[in-house]
């Protein structure tokens, strides 16, 4: 494999993957479109899925295929989130400067959404990730902006983006009036084997490396140690390349995998 990765500028299995390699299959498809649903129906919304389950590379491609002249995107992600930060960062994403008194700034929210409706403004995208670590507080006040929302004339979609957690958390007593008016949800789970290896081949191939290197037995156990989550295959695949590249071995085997797997434990500690 003296050409690895050849002529190509693109990574095959980067930890961030680029949009336009972006695997739209099995149930990453039915989550972008979930997503979409979301976002055309203007309601409340929740993505779930494991650390590394791909919930970033789909909110990066749902903001791409949104059209910029109908849709205002205002992406939040803060960890231990209160509502100061919640309405300073919407206000500031709306172009206006928040207020110091929480009380003021959530009346001017409020008069700028009722103006944007009036107007038939861009209809207003609010995606919170890492919603699962935001502070007790903040998941009570979303009732405002949900207040709001259930305005027939207000164009506002809001989406909670987290860990498993965050399923847990919604369904505590004290969140049932949040929970009540969710929409659509959508738990991302890990990729089963046939799409693992699909998702192989696909990233191969958006590369510019069209010949089959990967053994079935390698993809298997791949699949297998990794449970189907991409940012682990990417991981995997990535060290199989180059030691593939440095040994001038022409086909990826599961000996090979096995060795990779034992010396991440060795270097780590844990399992990859």
């Amino acid at each position: 494999m003296t050409n690895l990765p050849g002529s190509t500028q693109i990574i095959p299995f980067s930890r961030s993957p680029q949009g336009d390699m972006f695997f739209g299959a099995g149930a990453y498809a039915e989550a972008l479109a979930r997503l979409q649903l979301m976002v055309t129906n203007s309601c409340l919304g929740v993505l779930t899925g494991e650390v590394g389950s791909g919930k970033s590379t789909l909110i990066r491609r749902l903001v791409q295929e949104l059209d910029p002249v109908r849709y205002q995107v205002i992406y939040l992600s803060q960890a231990g989130m209160k509502p100061r930060d919640f309405y300073g960062d919407l206000l500031r994403g709306l172009g206006e400067e928040p207020n110091f008194y929480l009380s003021k700034s959530k009346l001017l929210l409020e008069q700028v959404l009722n103006y944007r409706a009036l107007q038939r403004d861009k209809s207003l995208v609010v995606i919170i990730d890492e919603a699962h670590d935001i502070s007790p507080s903040m998941l009570l006040e979303l009732r405002f902006a949900l207040n709001h929302q259930m305005d027939s004339a207000s164009l506002l979609s809001l989406i909670l983006v987290g860990q498993p957690e965050l399923r847990r958390i919604l369904r505590m007593n004290k969140y049932e009036a949040i929970a009540q008016r969710i929409h659509l949800q959508y738990h991302l789970s890990g990729l089963t084997a046939q799409e693992s290896a699909t998702y192989i081949r696909h990233q191969m191939k958006q590369a510019g490396l069209t010949t089959p290197i990967f053994a079935d037995s390698a993809l298997s156990l791949i699949h297998s140690e990794t449970k189907g989550i991409p940012r682990l295959i990417n991981t995997i695949c990535t060290h199989a390349l180059y030691e593939a590249k440095r040994n001038g071995s022409e086909v990826v085997e599961d000996a090979q995998i096995g060795r990779i797997l034992t010396d991440a434990e060795r270097q780590r500690g844990t399992a990859m």
